[in-house]
């Protein structure tokens, strides 16, 4: 086996491990080793991967064996040392061989550490209160459940709020009559929602009837390019028109196989009250990290820092890249320099590195780990985890990568946990209209 004779740590990110193979592990390495060579090692007289180990050695020289048995050595104790260490290893910066012989094998290794910290959870912290009518999520979720079963049926009847209306129009700059879409005189179809709808658009719709038409305008909406900041003509006729009909209680009983609206109810107060409680604890949790980031003070490691710097940088620009548009094309309509763009990309990273850092210091303090039964039981009882995995298999990822994301979601959710017992928490009411919409966003 191989030990660590001294550590120094040259900073928060750089250690120094002096290291000594003992003989048991080297002649460990010297029969792997030549057992290797021995398989494909030809000479006349044997048989092939029969030579005996000392003629290999003859014809290839004691001096090639023994720096091939110190090279598996070195490998072999440094793949066991990256197992027992009690930090993250981000990366080895350097391994200088100091002496070595069939005795013992000794050597200096640089690696680049995570920063490890102590971290005090004996605090107390204010976080927003949740204030959530139970009955009015109750029915907001039921009205979910029926909107997947809704049927459109033909009407004679005037649009109304959810009906579903095939529509033939088109637009106008009300100023130059430039057309800017439609205009075709084809049938799209549309849902008569406020949110789905352009502004003003919605208003103009209820009450229509087949074959009516009519001509308006409305302000152009700033969140489209080619329409915001112009006055648009409407002309629009109906083609047709579809009543959306929901199912009775008794009807979707049936479709979600329970035995009564009351028994459906019940199972929606428990995943509401789960989701609370699980909201309740990623508010403290994200109000802890906040906290930690704010007063923890650490030497961000070089390499890791590098890496997110170009991950974030290369997913900004795939973004860009899928709405047609360069940097160049980005930066001049934010009026920013490509200097300021990439300091805003680092401090992104900066962020995204020290949160990670901080989780893993957390995670080993408070000891966390899944095992196959935990998950399972986070599966069958946690809709948070369901979704979760609902979501991932939708994203037809790789069944490596689904059981690698499940596992640190588990992780973390065990983490939120043990902070949620452990923090003391004084619960306050939103301050802004802004804090509570943002809590029910969350929700």
């Amino acid at each position: 086996m191989s030990k660590v004779l001294n550590e120094i740590k040259k900073a928060d990110t750089i250690k120094v491990l002096n290291i000594e193979i003992d003989k048991d592990s080297i002649d460990e390495a010297y029969s792997k080793v030549m057992r290797e060579i021995q398989k494909d090692f030809v000479v006349p007289g044997f048989r092939k991967g029969k030579v005996p180990f000392n003629i290999i050695e003859s014809k290839l020289g004691q001096g090639y064996i023994f720096q091939k048995v110190t090279e598996e050595a070195i490998n072999q104790s440094i793949r066991d040392l990256l197992t027992s260490l009690n930090y993250n290893i981000i990366s080895i910066l350097n391994i200088k061989l100091k002496d070595a012989n069939y005795e013992k094998i000794q050597y200096e290794i640089t690696l680049e550490i995570e920063p490890t910290f102590e971290i005090n959870d004996n605090i107390e912290l204010e976080v927003n209160e949740i204030n959530i009518d139970k009955e009015e999520e109750l029915n907001k979720r039921l009205d979910y459940i029926r909107e997947q079963y809704v049927k459109f049926v033909e009407s004679k009847e005037g649009i109304k709020e959810g009906d579903r209306a095939d529509i033939i129009f088109e637009i106008r700059d009300a100023n130059t009559n430039e057309l800017l879409s439609g205009g075709d005189n084809k049938v799209y179809s549309v849902i008569a929602k406020k949110e789905l709808l352009l502004p003003g658009l919605f208003e103009n719709i209820l009450g229509m009837k087949k074959e009516e038409e009519k001509e308006f305008s409305i302000p152009g909406p700033e969140n489209i390019e080619l329409l915001k900041n112009r006055t648009l003509k409407i002309k629009i006729k109906v083609d047709n028109i579809f009543e959306k009909i929901l199912p009775t209680d008794e009807e979707l009983i049936k479709l979600v196989n329970y035995n009564s609206i009351e028994q459906l109810k019940e199972d929606l107060d428990k995943v509401i009250a789960a989701d609370i409680e699980n909201l309740k604890k990623d508010l403290v949790f994200n109000r802890f990290l906040s906290y930690l980031k704010d007063n923890l003070d650490f030497e961000l490691p070089e390499s890791m820092l590098k890496k997110e710097i170009e991950a974030q940088k290369n997913n900004f620009l795939l973004i860009l890249k899928n709405q047609n548009r360069t940097l160049e094309d980005y930066l001049k309509s934010v009026n920013q320099t490509e200097e300021e763009f990439n300091k805003q990309i680092e401090n992104i990273a900066k962020d995204n590195v020290k949160r990670s850092i901080i989780l893993n210091n957390l995670i080993r303090k408070y000891n966390i780990n899944v095992d196959n039964l935990e998950i399972e039981h986070y599966l069958k009882n946690d809709p948070e985890t369901q979704r979760f995995v609902m979501e991932l298999s939708q994203a037809k990822l790789d069944q490596n990568v689904i059981t690698q994301r499940l596992v640190y979601f588990v992780t973390l959710k065990k983490l939120k946990d043990e902070v949620f017992k452990k923090l003391k928490v004084v619960y306050v009411k939103p301050e802004t209209e802004k804090d509570k919409e943002k809590i029910a966003d969350k929700f």
